[in-house]
């Protein structure tokens, strides 16, 4: 945690149990067998992409209430640049994914 009060993504014995749990969750209801190597990826990567997909309107939203970017970028793992880069609707190269897409 920063002076701020922000924290930094971090990984542990935590995250790696709701990992653990969550890719149990979707093998259920996917009604797969997370033996295979090639399923647990795919599961891994369903993870990844949904919680990717999620991003968008959690910065969106963190910003209108008073998030600055470096506020974003620390709670990213990254630099307030970069953070803007992704995610600002007015940067050329921004996380144009849900809620901008309509997909």
């Amino acid at each position: 945690m920063n002076n701020a009060g922000i924290i930094e993504p971090r990984t542990g014995d935590d995250t790696n149990d709701v990992i653990d749990d969550a890719v149990t969750a979707l093998a259920e209801r996917r009604h797969l067998w997370i033996g295979d190597d090639a399923t647990l990826i795919h599961l891994l990567a369903s993870l990844i992409a949904q919680a990717e997909r999620e991003l968008p309107l959690a910065v969106s939203d963190a910003r209108a209430n008073g998030a600055t970017w470096h506020d974003i970028g620390v709670l990213l793992g990254t630099s307030a640049h970069e953070a803007g880069l992704r995610f600002d609707p007015r940067s050329p190269i921004a996380d144009r994914r849900w809620p901008f897409d309509l997909d």
